[in-house]
């Protein structure tokens, strides 16, 4: 059984920490690493000047921009810097906090608009030719296009953008490397989905010839793209044992992950359709700029997914693609599931719903008249060879009822349909268009499959050793695949660019087929005939001359002993022209379409997905549980891309990087999915099959854009649709703008007038507090203590100045590791009497600090007294959270405003002379009353419900008790009146009154999330007459309201 990277541990290991750019652009004035190799445990910290000085490969030579490290300034925030090899995980850390940096902060251009703006900073020389920051320019004009437009019945253009999305994998990037100083051997374990190109740029930037380099066999937790590239870290912890003699380990943070990992690019596109009277694309026209980041890895692919798909979906006359891949200060793009294609097909397929109804025709009926079809050439130069694009088409619009629901839905219900291409064995790069596999029989039978293609979860082992069976003509039974291994298996290119399958799976059967001849050959020379004449069916080889001699496949292995042969397979294309594009690009294509039913609330904007009905052209189905499996996941990133996910960057620092910020579909967000797959049998496919994996993300995107534009009457041009872009939207439509009415409330005044003057303010205050703003707490050592009475807790916190009470840890420990907390002490007084347990009163039911959400909700007390707040805790967070978090704890954490938690320089944490970035930013938690100069609300849920009921906090500190009203508890959201050494031991709940009732509602974008808004109500009366109420609202205000 394979380990991932994370639980490997080799005997003497060292433990990796990076210290990252706090800057987005800068230049480093001076490194000073002695004092972090004077730290306990410390053994060895490096820079980029202990490496050997060449830069990454990447995309190619032309755009080789990265060394292994900064290299005398920073270019993005998270970039790394230095390095430190520890005896511990801990040691390394303290290490990194005690190296010496200084530099000198200048303007960054973290936007592609900063970066092509009069007098911007150049980010990196200039290439030649090329303007300021731009790395690629394209301008290519396939046909007359401008004669194409001029001859259009009808054109239709708009604008088009999306952001930044997130390969999410449940396992971050990590790497354990070993060198052995005897050998001169390094190997490397790591979750790569392409071992090849690790050992290429170790090679590079380490110094080591590429025969030395070995690259294990790991499990992958996920990989979506985002670790097809050579990430920094591998390099860093080659470096650091090649130097030290040792293994030495580095598995990055997820904060770590958001930062630095590797990402999808954001594009702006304009877009233009030209179509005579009946419908045909005379033309096809964009515009696009592709952001790519910091430096370049895959940007170039980004910009060839742009011209591509504009050409060659759909049948198109002629094609005109002019683009720009531009530099700017934040994390370098990377690849991401679909290669940059969910973003232009959106666009694309926005226009075909546009041209559909202008000339009134049926977005179906439309998209089967102008369909790809077998034997096309595209403008671009693709040859369709098989395609079930129609097919495709008829079975989503007949699986999601389009003839019984298409614009007889009810108000705010809408359905869309989108299509798709996609390369099937693309020549991606220059001598990139081969695959091989090896195939070793041992003498009991057995045979191991050795690939350096990855398994990041996508079942393609089982694929290739389904292939390598039925070319045998066996059962897979004693088939075992080896993956990843550069010692044990011949070169491959790796698991990107839907290869896999087409490519490597062909060179599985050449493998296959070489085994049997070398066989046939073997038997042959003891049987004294030709090889021709020994025949081979279903792993057993005969005797054309003498029927009665035959040898099982086993046989043959236990007779000839172990065997190993290779197969390989080249597409046998030519790489596109560098320049235009143009050429037949892969060797087989894809095609697919999806259908998508939505609901519309017209009260809040949230988009709910009701049905999705997907058809996807795959060649042939090799494995149906796979594949199926990989299309429920394509099709939920889609969904994410549509409706949620985007990285929020602020001065090209991201913000919003955490689980709970960064909005990826949940199981619970998955609608009904229904899937066909429509097999067309390529002729160069093995066995007839195509890519089908990757692909399934690439129609999703634009049918859910088109299903909530038919369900609301307006067009998106901007990803993700929010609930809020949906809200805005709508009452554009309907020319309802909100109005704050500041003569009628006072905090309506206070917020109108920060609006109206925060846009001037900002650009001052964010300013000055570069200079102004206080030093976040540093991640320091701190003691742990347990307390077994509370005086015991209160003397210890006394005792040491900065001490904090730790309960369950979900908010203190996380906040450590952020800055927002910065402990010298953490003592916990979960074992102290009393404080876990609920207790009944003479007038109050009495709930211990340190009981759990999850201990409260399972109270057959609290069920029967106050069933309400039963109900309401339940929707706090998830039942693991709730298993730790406590009563005490959900009160008194901290704000979730995400510049505040991602060590932005915000008002509430740096002091008066930084503005709150949330009041002009994009963060989801805001308070809509009595904001002041800080926009973060109270995020604590038991907050209202407790302050509703009337509940008070009991608190104990030197020498006192306190009895505090839940809403006297807060001076502002996450800031409590509790001294330092004072300590919450129960919060004690009125026992309902006779006639009372209490309800808890809350509003969140999933299940477990934190309120958006929030209301808890107690009523006392009866059903006639309303004697008392009580009402007060989460989520909107720094305080319960």
């Amino acid at each position: 059984m394979r380990h991932s990277t994370h639980d490997i541990v080799l005997p003497g290991m060292l433990y990796c920490a990076i210290l990252r750019s706090p800057h987005a652009a800068a230049d480093i004035l001076n490194i000073d690493l002695t004092p972090a190799l004077a730290v306990s445990g410390v053994v060895d910290a490096v820079t980029v000047d202990d490496f050997s000085g060449s830069r990454y490969v990447n995309y190619g030579p032309a755009y080789s921009d990265r060394h292994a490290m900064a290299k005398d300034k920073v270019r993005f925030y998270g970039e790394e810097v230095a390095a430190v090899a520890a005896e511990s995980v801990q040691a390394a850390w303290l290490g990194v906090r005690a190296i010496s940096i200084g530099y000198k902060e200048h303007a960054a251009a973290p936007t592609v608009e900063a970066a092509l703006a009069a007098g911007a900073p150049d980010i990196h020389p200039r290439r030649d030719k090329l303007s300021s920051n731009v790395v690629q320019s394209v301008d290519v004009q396939l046909g007359d296009t401008a004669g194409a437009f001029d001859r259009a019945a009808l054109v239709v253009e708009g604008d088009y953008e999306h952001g930044v999305v997130w390969p999410v994998c449940m396992e971050t990037n990590a790497a354990v490397a070993s060198f052995d100083r005897a050998t001169g051997k390094l190997e490397v374990w790591c979750g790569t989905q392409a071992p090849f190109f690790v050992r290429k740029e170790l090679a590079q930037v380490i110094g080591l010839e590429l025969k030395n380099i070995i690259v294990r066999s790991v499990a992958i937790g996920g990989g979506f793209g985002g670790k097809s590239q050579a990430p920094e870290q591998i390099a860093i912890a080659a470096l650091l044992s090649k130097r030290t003699g040792r293994p030495v380990k580095v598995v990055l943070s997820r904060d770590e992950e958001y930062i630095a990992g590797k990402s999808d690019h954001a594009k702006r596109m304009s877009l233009r359709t030209a179509v005579d009277a009946e419908g045909n694309i005379l033309a096809r026209a964009v515009d696009a700029l592709v952001d790519n980041g910091a430096y370049t890895h895959m940007g170039p692919v980004y910009v060839s997914a742009v011209r591509q798909r504009t050409a060659n979906l759909y049948r198109v006359g002629t094609a005109g693609i002019r683009a720009k891949l531009v530099y700017t200060n934040k994390l370098p793009g990377g690849s991401y599931r679909g290669m940059g294609a969910p973003g232009i097909i959106w666009a694309i397929e926005s226009q075909i719903d546009e041209i559909a109804e202008k000339l009134n025709l049926d977005p179906v009926d439309y998209r089967l008249r102008i369909a790809n079809q077998a034997g096309d050439v595209t403008p671009l130069g693709w040859k369709i060879t098989s395609c079930g694009l129609s097919e495709c088409l008829t079975k989503a619009a007949e699986r999601i009822g389009w003839k019984d629901k298409k614009g007889k839905l009810p108000p705010y219900r809408g359905i869309g349909i989108a299509s798709m291409i996609h390369p099937s064995g693309s020549v991606l790069y220059a001598e990139g268009n081969f695959s091989n596999i090896a195939i070793e029989l041992h003498p009991d039978g057995r045979m191991t499959v050795f690939t350096q293609t990855a398994d990041a979860g996508t079942w393609q082992n089982t694929v290739l050793a389904q292939l390598v069976a039925e070319t045998l003509g066996v059962t897979m039974e004693g088939i075992s695949v080896v993956h990843m291994d550069t010692e044990l298996g011949p070169d491959d290119l790796g698991s990107a660019a839907s290869r896999v399958t087409f490519v490597t799976g062909n060179a599985a059967i050449a493998a296959g087929k070489n085994l049997v001849s070398k066989l046939r050959e073997r038997i042959a020379s003891e049987w004294g005939i030709g090889a021709d004449e020994v025949k081979y069916e279903a792993g057993v080889f005969s005797n054309a001359r003498d029927k009665r001699r035959e040898l099982t496949l086993p046989q043959a292995a236990q007779r000839f002993g172990s065997l190993r042969v290779e197969g390989r397979y080249e597409i046998g294309l030519e790489r596109p022209d560098p320049i235009t594009g143009y050429g037949n690009y892969a060797a087989a294509y894809a095609f697919g379409a999806q259908a998508v039913e939505v609901e519309v609330d017209r009260g809040t904007g949230h988009v709910t997905i009701l049905n999705i009905a997907s058809a996807q052209d795959v060649g042939r189905v090799i494995n149906p549980t796979a594949l199926e499996g990989q299309t429920y996941g394509g099709i939920m990133q889609g969904v994410g891309m549509a409706l949620s996910e985007d990285v929020v960057f602020e001065n090209g620092r991201p913000v919003n990087r955490s689980l709970i910020n960064y909005r990826v579909p949940r199981i619970r967000d998955t609608p009904n999915i229904s899937i066909d797959f429509i097999e067309t049998a390529d002729a160069l496919g093995p066995f007839g099959a195509k890519a089908a994996g990757e692909p399934t993300i690439n129609a999703t995107v634009a049918a859910v854009a088109n299903a909530v534009a038919d369900a609301v009457g307006v067009r998106f041009h901007k990803l993700p649709i929010t609930p809020e872009a949906v809200l805005a939207a709508i009452r554009k439509r309907n020319q309802q703008q909100p109005q704050l009415k500041p003569y009628l409330r006072a905090y309506n005044a206070e917020i109108a007038t920060v609006r109206k003057l925060y846009p001037a303010m900002f650009p001052v205050m964010k300013k000055a507090g570069k200079y102004l703003a206080q030093p976040r707490p540093q991640v320091r050592e701190f003691e742990t203590a347990i307390a077994n009475t509370l005086d015991d807790a209160i003397a210890q916190a006394a005792a040491t100045e900065g001490s904090r009470f730790l309960g369950g840890g979900t908010d203190l420990l996380p906040g450590i590791r952020q800055g927002v907390y910065g402990p010298s002490k953490l003592i916990s007084y979960r074992g102290v009497p009393g404080v876990r347990e609920i207790v009944t009163t003479d007038t109050a039911v009495r709930v211990g600090a340190a009981v759990t959400i999850n201990g409260l909700i399972n109270d057959e007390l609290i069920l029967e007294k106050f069933p309400g707040l039963t109900k309401g805790a339940s929707l706090i967070a998830t039942s693991q959270i709730r298993n730790r978090a406590t009563v005490a704890g959900d009160l008194c954490q901290e704000k979730r405003c995400w510049f505040f938690r991602s060590a932005t320089p915000c008002y509430r944490f740096s002091g008066p002379a930084c503005p709150c970035y949330a009041v002009l930013g994009d963060n989801r938690h805001h308070s809509i009353l009595g904001a002041g100069r800080c926009a973060a609300p109270c995020v604590a849920d038991l907050a209202p419900m407790l302050s509703c009921l009337g509940a008070e906090v009991v608190t104990a500190g030197s020498g006192t008790t306190r009895r505090i009203p839940v809403e006297q508890l807060y001076v502002w959201a996450g800031e409590t009146v509790l001294n330092p050494a004072e300590l919450i031991t129960s919060i004690e709940i009125p026992k309902p009154q006779a006639r009372s009732a209490f309800h808890y509602e809350k509003y969140a974008r999933w299940q477990g999330d934190f309120a958006e808004a929030s209301a808890a109500v107690r009523l006392v009366g009866t059903a006639k007459r309303i004697e008392e109420a009580s009402i007060v609202l989460g989520g909107v205000a720094p305080k319960p309201a």
